[in-house]
């Protein structure tokens, strides 16, 4: 008679672990495919790209946030007799009304995040370029490092923002130093 019951036990206890490893498996399955960004609307010029970006399943048909505004990204060399440059840009915008700012991330992808902004309960950010004080500091490069013969090296750039409705927006450009010539 025990015997009979620890084997009826272990039935019902393989079949729950049954159970509970299907539904951990489809709870896993859902919040993979949640996790999935669209591209909801993008721009190109050239090299340089920015989209909108929404992560899970809905996609808005027409997202709240807007694209980043971050124009002249610039590379300038104060003392032509020193390997020192500096990236800036005139200023770093994104609305995303109704809808909060909760972050915008400056990156210089050669050294990762460079800048990081937070929002509290605003619709907008802005970041003018004298927030960076003279800029992010790099090496300007040789003559022709970065792929123009008339330049220095190159540094790639992502610009970034996230919004209270886990909307995304990114701006991914290039900008050329003037080149060190000792």
């Amino acid at each position: 008679m025990i015997a009979q019951s620890f084997r009826k036990l272990s039935r019902i206890s393989t079949c729950t672990l049954s159970l509970i490893g299907f539904v951990s498996t489809a709870q896993a399955q859902a919040a993979n495919q949640s996790a999935t960004t669209h591209i909801v609307k993008s721009e190109v010029q050239g090299s340089n790209r920015r989209e909108i970006q929404v992560t899970g399943e809905t996609t808005p048909n027409m997202p709240l946030i807007g694209f980043i505004d971050s124009p002249t990204a610039g590379c300038y060399q104060p003392d032509r007799a020193e390997n020192v440059c500096y990236i800036n840009w005139y200023y770093l915008s994104v609305d995303a009304s109704p809808n909060y700012m909760i972050s915008m991330t400056a990156e210089i992808n050669v050294f990762g995040k460079v800048a990081t902004y937070q929002g509290f309960f605003q619709n907008s950010m802005f970041v003018p370029h004298t927030m960076h004080d003279r800029g992010f500091k790099v090496a300007c490069g040789a003559i022709g490092s970065g792929g123009d013969p008339d330049l220095g090296k190159s540094y790639a750039y992502t610009i970034r923002a996230k919004d209270s409705a886990a909307l995304s927006s990114a701006n991914y450009g290039t900008v050329y130093c003037p080149a060190f010539v000792p």
